[in-house]
């Protein structure tokens, strides 16, 4: 018996998630008749960054039906923060994205977190927050290696602390640009 493979691609979710969002806001302001147009943006903000996040993160996710016994890629695990998974030898393309793209991940979402919510003002706070949400993707993805839900997927302990930096950069530039500049004030719930 031989094996069916299917894959759920992660625009529809998006799309899903940001509609039904959008709809139970425009009841909810339909509801109390009043709207800060800024803070909606905050809102929206934050909601379709942890969508893209989601996405970017977890999927596409490859479900199997049938007998498959054959694993084609083995589990990726990294715990070593000195080792790159021979990055150094890899294209610079390449090296850049990584290591770029885990930094930046985090950059909006502490930038998004202390806007749109007072209790998360806190450096401390915002880094918690961010430290715990990317363990959890990279355990997510883990957990997805072992099911063969993504096989492309690799466990690192690298995007974890490339994560907290940008998280720490993402807290400056909110600390120095959202409380300093009164035009980007506006947009701060609370």
């Amino acid at each position: 018996m031989g094996y069916e493979e299917y894959t759920i691609d992660g625009l529809v979710p998006m799309f899903l998630i940001t509609c039904v969002y959008i709809f139970i806001r425009i009841i909810l302001i339909l509801k109390n008749k009043r709207m800060d147009g800024y803070k909606e943006i905050s809102r929206l903000f934050l909601v379709l960054y942890l969508v893209i996040l989601i996405v970017v993160t977890l999927f596409p996710i490859n479900i199997i039906i049938g007998e498959y016994e054959q694993r084609y890629r083995e589990i990726v695990v990294n715990l070593n923060p000195l080792q790159f998974f021979g990055l150094l030898d890899a294209d610079f393309s390449i090296i850049v994205r990584n290591l770029g793209g885990n930094l930046v991940m985090m950059i909006p979402f502490a930038i998004l977190l202390p806007v749109n919510f007072r209790w998360m003002r806190h450096f401390g706070r915002v880094i918690v927050i961010v430290l715990t949400t990317s363990i959890g993707i990279e355990i997510l993805q883990y957990v997805w290696q072992l099911t063969m839900l993504n096989v492309w997927r690799a466990t690192d302990i690298n995007d974890v602390i490339l994560n907290v930096c940008g998280g720490a950069i993402g807290y400056a530039l909110y600390y120095y640009l959202f409380r300093r500049v009164p035009f980007m004030k506006r947009f701060i719930i609370g």
